[in-house]
């Protein structure tokens, strides 16, 4: 009877899935704005090789490498107070992240809003499977509400009063 329990239990780990809150950029924001780190938005092209990109083993779906650094090229936008006016043109370390067998599955050559992470000598963009970092197609809403809260207007996150 126990290898009955622990076969069920086992069945029932692996099938569940990745839940996850609803990315919101306002959100975002907020907790890299609240971050002791150096951080930045911006909007733009980013290209990088999805050949590179990690996948999880087969024969262990748990064993993917939980962070995977790929070079990117960002073109595009950078937040002042403006709005995404400067002009942002180099070179990103894009961090692929995966939480178990769920890896971020970035885009090259698509249009992002990217939250940089600012280190010495290197931008430093993060993709988790959430996709509460890189923002893919955004709207012009999601850029005009993360432009005023950079501006200290209203900054509230979507479905939140």
């Amino acid at each position: 009877m126990r290898w009955l329990v622990a076969a069920l239990v086992l069945c029932t780990t692996q099938a569940q899935a990745l839940s996850c809150l609803k990315p919101d950029v306002v959100r975002t924001y907020k907790e890299v704005d609240a971050s002791p780190d150096r951080w930045g938005a911006a909007v733009g092209r980013l290209d990088f090789d999805e050949s590179r990109l990690p996948e999880p083993p087969q024969n262990d779906p748990n064993a993917a490498p939980p962070e995977t650094p790929l070079r990117a090229q960002l073109v595009g936008k950078t937040l002042d107070r403006d709005g995404f006016t400067k002009p942002f043109q180099g070179n990103v370390t894009l961090i692929v992240q995966c939480y178990g067998p769920w890896c971020a599955q970035p885009k090259s050559g698509r249009k992002y809003l990217v939250f940089l992470k600012r280190e010495p000598n290197r931008h430093v963009a993060f993709a988790d499977p959430c996709g509460t970092r890189l923002f893919a197609d955004p709207s012009r809403e999601d850029l005009d509400r993360v432009n005023s809260c950079f501006r200290n207007g209203p900054c509230t996150e979507q479905g939140l009063p």
